[in-house]
């Protein structure tokens, strides 16, 4: 027997209130992308008043100098490029595990697949992220050791951004290690807590956005950082708002059609 044309379309009360805490949360992350970097961007006036005052960047070789540390500029090299590899490989992650839920994409390419680069890439991310703080041991300024890199806010040069980058490094790592407890956890719950991959990212963003003036200045690093947010912001709204496919399966629970 048919049902009416509004018991077959409108979805229960239960499947529009679970859609709220996603939106709310892709409201976060744009204020973190958007709203944050506007507040944090210093004003003309401002940006003046700290030329005529030449404050060296803690940690940067000017600051080493008039601390009369050694700088080795090698090092820092080498730190940047690990950092900008972890962070096109963080953001080539995120992007990946959006796929996985596009059927389209995987008519085109088997799903294990997408599932082993994602894997890959995520792992990747994390050995260069990590690479990138353990450089920061052999630079004398920065007086980095085992407990300042294991520990968020406890260093003594740029604590707050340092922090944040230790913070979102260690929870993107207890993301990736929540695989192994999928079966125990059940596959819901372990998405809920899989999901904060996001805001692993949104916490590395803020470290890479405050711990140094170049992405806030009109460079190709800045407008690749900027587009790299940009990216996961766009994956991350895929993620949140439901699917036709879902949307119909809270409608018709228990694999009820149209035409029963």
């Amino acid at each position: 027997m048919l049902r009416s044309f509004g018991e077959r379309t409108a979805a229960p009360p239960s499947s529009r209130r679970r859609i709220a805490p996603p939106v709310t949360a892709a409201l976060v992350l744009v204020l973190l992308g958007f709203v944050v970097p506007a507040l944090l961007a210093p004003s003309p006036a401002h940006a003046e008043a700290a030329a005529a005052a030449v404050a060296p960047i803690p940690g940067s070789p000017l600051d080493a100098y008039d601390k009369g540390v050694s700088y080795d500029p090698g090092v820092h090299m080498i730190a940047r490029v690990f950092a900008l590899i972890a962070y096109v490989l963080m953001v080539a992650t995120i992007v990946l595990g959006a796929v996985l839920r596009l059927r389209f994409m995987q008519r085109a390419v088997n799903r294990q697949t997408f599932y082993g680069a994602h894997m890959v890439l995520a792992l990747s991310a994390l050995i260069f992220g990590a690479l990138h703080g353990f450089t920061f041991v052999y630079q004398p300024i920065w007086q980095i050791g085992a407990r300042e890199l294991t520990v968020p806010f406890t260093g003594g040069v740029q604590r707050l951004p340092v922090g944040l980058g230790i913070l979102g490094t260690e929870l993107a790592v207890a993301v990736g290690c929540s695989v192994w407890l999928q079966r125990r956890l059940g596959y819901h719950r372990w998405l809920r807590f899989h999901q904060l991959a996001y805001v692993a990212f949104a916490l590395i963003w803020l470290h890479v956005f405050l711990v140094h003036p170049e992405p806030r200045h009109d460079n190709l690093v800045a407008i690749g950082v900027a587009a790299g947010a940009g990216t996961c912001l766009f994956a991350f709204l895929i993620r949140a708002f439901p699917s036709r496919s879902r949307l119909r399966q809270r409608a018709f629970p228990a694999g009820e059609g149209v035409g029963r």
